[in-house]
């Protein structure tokens, strides 16, 4: 009698543990399942501000275009594309205006306030301007750039275009500028530089033109050397008018076209490029 009564409380007993067991099995799970949906729901927080934030950055690179722009800018790069730089000077100067962040990029339909590696036009600022390929935040390859002027004596663009690298001009290029538009003094209305470039400045041969209102044009070529020009025996030294040293280098050998230089030009670094990048590395234009 008393053994079944010690069986029959032992099973009791077994079956209270087990039902314990149970219970507290259910709250672990309960609880793990909590946790779970916790860390989930704080991962979605964390994405979330990200993903907004990515969106705000991007509209704070992006520059908003109004139809007009976006004519100007596809002008422009035609302009670019067909090498007519009067075409691209003339539209600089009616629409200088546009845009007032600078450095600013316009490139596969988009404009940035920012200098993305790619094929686009760069404003340095309203009236200078770069089209062809950057890298870095710097012209990296074929670029070409114009500068547009409204002077006493006429509208006038100074231009470059040639190989670039790191920023400057390296290889063959040229330089020079163009009055096309309200000159009416006889003055030179176009100049020519051209030949190789280092780091901005012309070394070795070099050709260099010039023409005057009548449209008449004059050709020299001469040696540089940091941009100075070399002296040889073509040059013919004399004396102006008021007895100061000059040397003369005739054009073509034509006795009516002579290029003068005084003696104190002749240590000039003047062979150069005309229109430098004025930004740097990775970003930024130096202010």
């Amino acid at each position: 009698m008393k053994e079944n009564y010690r069986i029959g409380v032992t099973i009791a007993l077994v079956f209270v543990l087990m039902f314990l067991l149970s219970i507290a099995g259910t709250l672990r799970n309960s609880k793990e399942a909590k946790s779970k949906e916790t860390k989930l729901s704080q991962i979605k927080v964390q994405d979330a501000p990200a993903k907004k934030r990515e969106v705000v950055e991007t509209a704070d690179v992006l520059v908003s275009l109004t139809e007009a722009d976006l004519e100007y800018l596809k002008g422009l790069e035609g302009c670019f594309k067909d090498g007519d730089l009067e075409g691209a000077a003339r539209l600089v100067e009616t629409n200088g205006e546009s845009f007032h962040e600078f450095p600013c990029m316009y490139s596969e339909g988009e404009m940035k306030r920012e200098i993305t590696d790619g094929t686009g036009i760069v404003f340095l600022k309203p009236a200078v301007v770069f089209y062809g390929d950057f890298k870095d935040g710097v012209p990296e390859g074929t670029a070409c750039a114009i500068s547009v002027l409204q002077l006493e004596e006429g509208k006038r663009y100074d231009y470059s275009y040639g190989t670039w690298k790191n920023g400057t001009m390296n290889g063959s290029g040229e330089c020079g500028y163009r009055y096309y538009d309200g000159v009416k003094e006889d003055i030179t209305v176009k100049t020519s530089k051209s030949g190789m470039f280092q780091e901005d400045i012309m070394q070795g041969d070099i050709t260099y033109s010039s023409t005057n209102r009548q449209g008449e044009t004059a050709v020299w070529k001469f040696p540089v050397s940091d941009g100075v020009i070399v002296l040889n025996d073509r040059w013919i030294k004399g004396t102006d008018e008021n007895g100061k040293v000059i040397y003369k280098l005739l054009a073509n050998g034509e006795k009516d076209h002579a290029y003068t230089l005084s003696e104190l030009a002749t240590g000039e670094a003047r062979w150069k490029n005309l229109i430098l990048f004025t930004g740097k590395k990775r970003g930024g234009i130096k202010q």
